[in-house]
């Protein structure tokens, strides 16, 4: 894949990629689709994808590094055993399906439990950890991930039902994609997708998701809990109905 992109581009998708980086601090999701929200006018979204994987490989080792100390490792790894095979196919399914089957079926999913949430009495509760759930919870994030890179929402949705939340779930999403992108970036590049030129897109994009990553680290502990929980439930119905209709 074969980048050509004049100089405003350029500088909109650095723009892009800072305010972007800076919003997924806080909310912990959003990165990816604010990107291709921004860029997919311009840009071919299948390129997207694969240059935003060495992007946000770059901001989350940083984002990652700063919230380390919050993550739960015990559900990690229960996570993690189904991501591998999940990342696998969902590169596979990168190629075979269409990318607008795969943003509909997440769009209903996502729309479907924010409403949940929002008509419970209380926003979210922790709950106690069922691990045996979360390698499943594992193959369909890593398959979102290897298909359209979007997983974010729905890590989010498996954690929050965990009861993590701000610091928490920031790391443990930041965790996923560390492990993610590493493995996404690899097998694209592998598959000649990620070329010279778009990997240096990719790069200059994550110098400057590593800036958004520290201004959002800022305003992050300023947020309560409560209001922290209705902005990512409210991220999921914008990004739900963004599936939808876009």
């Amino acid at each position: 894949m074969q980048l050509d992109m004049p100089l405003w581009l350029w500088l909109l998708a650095l723009l892009t990629a800072l305010l972007a980086s800076a919003i997924t601090t806080i909310t912990s999701i959003g990165a990816g689709l604010i990107t291709y929200g921004v860029l997919g006018f311009a840009v071919d979204l299948k390129i997207m994808i694969t240059v935003f994987a060495p992007a946000q490989l770059l901001a989350v080792l940083v984002r990652f590094w700063l919230f380390r100390k919050d993550v739960q490792w015990r559900l990690a790894i229960a996570f993690f055993i189904g991501v591998v095979p999940g990342i696998f196919l969902g590169t596979w399914l990168f190629h075979l399906l269409t990318e607008l089957a795969l943003r509909r079926i997440l769009g209903v999913f996502l729309l479907g439990f924010a409403a949940y949430e929002y008509l419970r009495p209380s926003a979210i509760q922790a709950t106690t950890p069922r691990l045996a759930w979360l390698p499943i919870g594992g193959v369909f994030a890593g398959a979102i991930l290897g298909s359209i890179g979007v997983a974010g929402p729905l890590v989010a949705v498996i954690f929050l039902r965990y009861g993590l939340v701000k610091e928490a779930l920031v790391a443990m999403i930041s965790l996923f994609f560390v492990f993610g992108n590493t493995q996404r970036t690899l097998i694209y590049w592998h598959e000649g997708l990620l070329t010279a030129d778009s990997l240096g897109l990719g790069l200059a994009m994550g110098l400057a998701m590593i800036g958004g990553v520290y201004a959002g680290r800022l305003i992050l502990p300023r947020i309560s809990r409560e209001r922290f929980v209705h902005l990512v439930l409210a991220m999921l119905v914008l990004f739900g109905v963004k599936f939808l209709i876009f």
